[in-house]
């Protein structure tokens, strides 16, 4: 559903929407899909390097085609770093500048990477867009907190990416945590339009399964992922196995479970010195992210299943799945044992999978995956 910012009426749910959201989340497809393991699907390798400039790469890079060539780009602390593809090696860098008339301030984790430049949301007060030379263009306020939101958390990286395309960007708000002030709110999803500086709502109700997960940091937020080309919000709840899409101001549900059945567990309270605080069981099942791939037409979402023995909450010590969809949703199989629950990126030749660094500290190593085999003639 969208809204102008001059409306903010509430949507109510039938019994008969109710009733279809049942029936989606617990439905279960009875017949049996592919199930391909992570290594049988990789093509090929790619290797960057890290140096003194760069602590660090990002495991979902930015696949652009220019004049110069085609280049990956990388986004971090300020630091612009473009990559030659498919070749790896360095091909040009930039350095922002934190303050001043061409500052982007210090939430520059927060970032879309397009072809007309960077987007960097500033202290969730304002937004910037900076050209690939290191200048500000132009900056635009975002929306101010509605009473019943409380704050705002525009959340951008990894799992709900800004959205660019025809002069409009789409930012996500997601709450920390679910709790009972805000099952109810709705303005979830912002459209902001960069001509007119006019914005609105994309929004929705989050399904009354979350009540049961009040308070829990990992139970409670939604990702999502805006198809710019079918006009489509895709939003994926921690909790419910189908996926709910926005489409021509109607709401429907799709089915996007795994094979497995998961057990979702809810945290607790644990007292913490002269405090009380809420630890999340990181052994619960939760899906973690959407995103779609535009060059092999597929929606990925990765669900957490469980911990490995013996392991921590590192990002290496989760068993994940990846459900695979077609671009109308239909369920074409699975991918299993994963080696992390980063999100990776798309480019024509396939679907990059972050992999870490081996032996070699300064070599950060990416797996390539071709999804051919889920996709059947």
């Amino acid at each position: 559903m969208i809204k102008t910012k001059k409306s903010f009426s509430i949507l109510n749910f039938g019994l008969g929407a109710i009733l279809i959201i049942f029936l989606a989340c617990s439905d279960k497809k009875s017949q049996v899909l592919t199930t391909e393991s992570f290594e049988n699907l990789i093509q090929d390798t790619l290797i960057l390097s890290k140096d003194l400039n760069t602590a660090a790469i990002s495991p979902s890079l930015a696949y652009f085609e220019t004049d110069s060539g085609r280049f990956l780009l990388d986004f971090r602390k300020l630091h612009l770093v473009g990559y030659r593809y498919p070749e790896g090696d360095k091909g040009f860098e930039k350095f922002y500048q934190r303050e001043g008339p061409d500052g982007l301030g210090d939430t520059d984790y927060k970032r879309a990477l397009t072809k007309d430049g960077i987007f960097v949301i500033d202290a969730d007060r304002k937004i910037h867009q900076a050209n690939f030379e290191g200048k500000v263009i132009q900056s635009w306020n975002l929306p101010s907190t509605p009473t019943d939101r409380l704050y705002s958390n525009y959340t951008v990286f990894p799992n709900n990416p800004i959205t660019y395309y025809e002069n409009e960007i789409i930012i996500s708000d997601v709450p920390y945590v679910m709790n009972e002030k805000l099952i109810g709110y709705e303005d979830w999803l912002v459209r902001l339009n960069l001509n007119s500086e006019e914005w609105e709502y994309i929004s929705f109700e989050y399904p009354e399964k979350l009540r049961e997960f009040y308070e829990d940091p990992n139970l409670g937020p939604y990702s999502h992922y805006y198809n710019s080309k079918s006009n489509q919000a895709i939003i994926s709840f921690p909790v419910v196995d189908s996926l709910m899409i926005l489409e021509n101001n109607q709401t429907r549900w799709i089915d996007a479970s795994p094979q497995e059945s998961l057990i979702f567990k809810k945290g607790k309270t644990v007292p913490s010195g002269e405090y009380t605080i809420f630890q999340p069981d990181h052994s619960s099942a939760r899906y973690t992210w959407i995103t779609f791939d535009p060059f092999q037409k597929v929606y990925l979402r990765q669900v957490i299943t469980g911990l490995k023995e013996n392991e921590s909450n590192s990002n290496q010590s989760y068993i994940s799945r990846i459900i695979v969809l077609d671009e109308d949703f239909k369920k074409l199989g699975e991918i299993e044992n994963l080696p992390n629950t980063y999100q990776g990126f798309p480019t024509p030749d396939g679907y990059y999978f972050y992999l870490g660094s081996g032996k070699v500290e300064e070599k950060v190593k990416f797996a390539r995956v071709n999804f051919s085999s889920f996709l059947k003639p």
